[in-house]
């Protein structure tokens, strides 16, 4: 199962874009999107979010 966003969270900073190693997230319309083809769950993102808007 891959990283999800809760939309209601996110405010599209975008430090999980830059966290991803994969590359795997990206920010459109102000809310972090994540390519579920691309996350193997590192959970870089969800420890890089400062609103806890990314989980497993």
């Amino acid at each position: 199962m891959a990283a999800r966003v809760i939309k209601a969270l996110c405010i599209g900073c975008g430090v999980c874009t830059r966290m991803c190693p994969l590359g795997a997230i990206s920010v459109q319309v102000k809310t972090a999107s994540v390519d579920n083809a691309l996350c193997d769950e590192c959970e870089e993102c969800i420890f890089a979010c400062p609103n806890g808007a990314i989980t497993v």
